[in-house]
C-alpha cells in the first residue's frame, strides 16, 4: 500500500512536470499518453503482486510449525 501511494505521488509529480514542459503538444494528446502510461504501470504492478503471491503460495511454501503440548 505504501509503495502504491508513493508511486502515485511520483507519477502525479512527473505528470505535472511533464505537462508544464510539453511544448506544442495539445492537452488532450498529452493526457491520453499519460493515461496509457499510467494504466501500463498499474497492470505491471498488479502482475508483479500476483507473481509474488503465487511464488509465496506455491513455490516458497511455509514449513508447518510442529507444536508439542
Amino acid at each position: 500500500m505504501v509503495i502504491g501511494l508513493a508511486g502515485l505521488a511520483s507519477a502525479v509529480g512527473y505528470g505535472l512536470y511533464s505537462y508544464k514542459n510539453r511544448g506544442s503538444m495539445s492537452t488532450s494528446v498529452f493526457l491520453m499518453q499519460f493515461r496509457v502510461i499510467s494504466q501500463g504501470l498499474v497492470v505491471g504492478a498488479l502482475t508483479a503482486g500476483m507473481g509474488y503471491s503465487l511464488y509465496n503460495n506455491y513455490i516458497n511454501k511455509p514449513k508447518p510449525v510442529d507444536v508439542e503440548h
